[in-house]
């Protein structure tokens, strides 16, 4: 007999047994949102009477995201998982290939629809911010993609270049998935209006936040005559640097230990306003003046580039340290949530080599991670700052067992998690009365 490092014996069960024990807990929650209701009445619908819904389509690919999957094919987790589907009554799960053919056949109609889906669930959202400013952060973001179709980006690699919106929170308000070829200030005030239309009735931003690539005048002077305050990094021309050479020395005010900060009026050609610019200075080692005869123009331009940053605004109330403090805010609200959407769910990774199939998939992909900032608000508040791979270590992953019993469900799950999983379904329970 074959011998082991350890003595225990190792034997199967036919128990259903899971492994995404707070994958249930999601699903049921998501239910108890009406997401079925919600997907079928936006989705295309099969025309085939027996053919899948599409709830059952979307339902386990969102399952799938939260549990950590990157590729189609990783659907056979959930296909396989008969405690899961058992407890969450799925009865019909699509295989990789179907889905892959239901993304192909739907494709901008799909989007289209999940955006409608993602608008319903942005009311909910809402409610719980609704104490605080509205700010809009757009960013583009790169995805590296070698298909066949992909078109190169100027980061010299090919990919899609989608970008994104938030709200305050993280919450994706809209995406406009683009090639990748497509420069990141391309059609900006377009994808603006195109989030002001996500909006219900009634509600406007207070702020818009950006980075250069949305310095443009038409933006400027379309946040003025919606009364949207906007904070947008400058870029930092031949004239935006004559207006930085001009400050005397004397004048810059000490910010933090390594910056100062100053600001003048400035304006674009096609600006219908003038508006406040503010200046970072950073205390970075200088060139010494024998060396700038050794050193070319392009890095000297680079090295002047570091030294300063500036922040444009039409607010006229707030003080340089409160401007800056909310433009830097950007990275936690926008980049970093970015980052939580391609690599926490993974959409760093598309299906397939059609752009419209993959625009649809994507799209799916920030419903998930929409879905995700809802469930967080009825965790514990401990749990409410962890990213989802914490969340999938702390919750998701949980071991259980289903017994039915006199048609009647059990989860086992160890004593230790059955408080925390307890008091998510009464919240979760509460949340949908209302």
């Amino acid at each position: 007999m074959p011998q082991t490092i350890l003595k225990f014996r190792l034997e199967s069960t036919n128990e259903k047994l899971t492994p995404r024990t707070g994958i249930a807990i999601l699903g049921e929650h998501l239910k108890g949102m009406n997401l079925e209701r919600i997907c079928n009445s936006n989705m295309p619908q099969a025309k085939r009477a027996n053919g899948y819904s599409a709830f059952e389509f979307i339902y386990p690919l969102i399952l799938m995201l939260h549990s950590g999957g990157r590729v189609l094919d990783d659907i056979k987790e959930i296909r396989e998982d008969t405690a899961l589907s058992t407890l969450l009554k799925m009865d019909n799960i699509p295989t990789a290939s179907a889905i892959g053919k239901y993304l192909h056949k739907h494709k901008l109609n799909g989007r289209d629809a999940i955006r409608k889906i993602d608008k319903e669930f942005l009311k909910r959202y809402l409610k719980s911010i609704s104490n605080e400013e509205l700010i809009l952060d757009i960013d583009a973001t790169f995805i590296e993609a070698h298909k066949n179709t992909a078109k190169w980006s100027y980061k010299d690699a090919p990919g899609y270049m989608p970008m994104v919106g938030h709200i305050n929170g993280g919450y994706v308000i809209d995406v406009d998935f683009r090639e990748g070829s497509e420069a990141p200030a391309k059609e900006n005030l377009e994808f603006i209006k195109q989030c002001q239309q996500q909006l219900p009735l009634g509600i406007k931003f207070d702020r818009f936040r950006a980075d250069s690539a949305s310095y443009q005048a038409s933006i400027f002077n379309h946040c003025d005559t919606e009364n949207i305050l906007y904070t947008v990094t400058a870029k930092k021309s031949k004239t935006m640097f004559d207006s930085i050479y001009e400050i005397e020395d004397s004048k810059w005010k000490q910010f933090t230990q390594r910056e100062k900060v100053f600001e003048f009026i400035h304006s674009m050609q096609d600006t219908d306003n003038a508006f406040r610019v503010i200046v970072i200075k950073e205390d970075i080692t200088p060139t010494l003046p024998t060396l700038e005869e050794y050193i070319s123009d392009e890095v000297m331009a680079q090295h002047e580039d570091e030294i300063y940053y500036c922040i444009a605004t039409n607010d006229n109330n707030s003080t340089q340290e409160e401007i800056i403090k909310l433009h830097r805010q950007r990275g936690e609200t926008s980049e970093n949530k970015i980052k939580e959407l391609k690599n926490g769910f993974n959409m760093s990774y598309l299906p397939t080599s059609n752009f419209e199939a993959n625009a649809f998939y994507f799209a799916i992909g920030t419903l998930a991670y929409n879905l995700f900032l809802l469930f967080k608000q009825i965790l514990d508040k401990s749990f409410q700052k962890y990213t989802v791979r914490t969340i999938r270590y702390k919750l998701y992953n949980i071991a259980g067992k289903v017994v039915s019993h006199a048609r009647e469900l059990t989860l086992k799950v160890n004593e230790q998690f059955r408080e925390l999983l307890q008091n998510i379904r009464y919240r979760a329970y509460s949340e949908c009365l209302q």
